[in-house]
């Protein structure tokens, strides 16, 4: 069943709970952490919108790995929000991580990590030929690549994520 952006925003409750529950009705499986951060948070963001609306989401299948940042320096990110890694990056590098959210900034300094899972796709699910494509977590990706930079975080060090594949078709 193919199930696409808009039927999942279509089915919008500005509680996430009965969001939820009415994009199951639909048939629509993924974790409640991907579903929070993609379907939920971005629920109204046009721009975000026109990215994935050709999207098969009822084909994706979701797993939670971890990556280095050897493989993260390689991530895509859309064209739109280049500029949110950049800025972060660029921040980072100069003043290590910085956020108004206290628990935020000890997370990073003492695991020197991200506290919630960015979210990727393979190409095969936006229809490209890239191997991983950051759909949400870009100024987190900034921030990671920031202290990559800066050598505060190995190369070698794995980050957790959310990587949504699809079935590859010819």
């Amino acid at each position: 069943m193919t199930i696409r952006w808009s039927e999942v925003q279509g089915a919008y409750s500005a509680d996430l709970q009965e969001h939820w529950s009415r994009s199951l009705a639909l048939g629509f499986q993924c974790p409640t952490d991907v579903f929070e951060q993609l379907f939920f948070d971005h629920h109204g963001d046009d721009d975000f919108a026109s990215l994935v609306r050709f999207v098969d989401w009822g084909a994706v299948s979701w797993e939670e790995r971890k990556l280095s940042g050897v493989a993260l320096r390689r991530v895509a990110v859309p064209r739109p929000y280049r500029r949110a890694v950049d800025e972060a990056r660029w921040r980072t590098l100069k003043e290590g991580v910085q956020d108004e959210r206290p628990d935020i900034i000890e997370h990073w300094h003492s695991l020197g990590t991200w506290l919630r899972s960015p979210i990727l796709v393979a190409g095969n699910v936006t229809g490209t030929t890239l191997d991983n494509e950051c759909l949400v977590g870009f100024t987190r990706l900034g921030n990671l690549l920031g202290l990559l930079d800066r050598g505060d975080v190995r190369e070698a060090a794995r980050h957790r994520l959310w990587i949504g594949t699809a079935p590859w078709r010819p």
